[in-house]
């Protein structure tokens, strides 16, 4: 009897071991999805208000309509998109698309805060400025 209580107790703590071993193995590949899916969202947001403030720019005119702020966020907007896209299909190369986007986003945040007074503006470049703080982690992953 105590040889089998022996054995189902060894049984038990290799199983635990084993599980044990599993889970502490499955917890970096689990914080790396959550940090994907935070990533995309973020880059989502941040089109959404460089999308806005395109619109709003244009409307505006004069300075905040001149081809070099435009391009800037336009060119945010499409590395947003595709850093959401590579995120989204979790693509081997979602870090180099991230290391883009968040450089394309600091730019666009340097020229949005050219307007300091105009409160949109202010919210592009917080916005931009947490997508490339996102995106840089994302990039840096090993």
């Amino acid at each position: 009897m105590n040889r089998i209580v022996l054995l189902l107790s060894l049984m038990l703590g290799l199983f635990a071991v084993s599980a044990t071993s599993s889970i502490i193995t499955a917890l970096p590949a689990r914080a790396e999805a959550m940090n994907m899916e935070a990533c995309e969202t973020q880059c989502k947001n941040c089109q959404k208000v460089c999308q806005e403030t395109l619109g709003y720019c244009k409307e505006k005119g004069g300075k905040y309509a001149e081809a070099k702020h435009i391009n800037t966020l336009k060119d945010c907007i499409l590395s947003c998109r595709t850093s959401a896209d590579f995120l989204s299909r979790k693509s081997a190369n979602h870090m180099k698309s991230c290391g883009f986007c968040a450089a394309i986003c600091k730019i666009c945040a340097d020229s949005c805060a050219a307007f300091p007074d105009d409160k949109k503006l202010k919210e592009c470049v917080a916005e931009c400025r947490k997508c490339a703080e996102s995106c840089d982690k994302m990039a840096n992953m090993k």
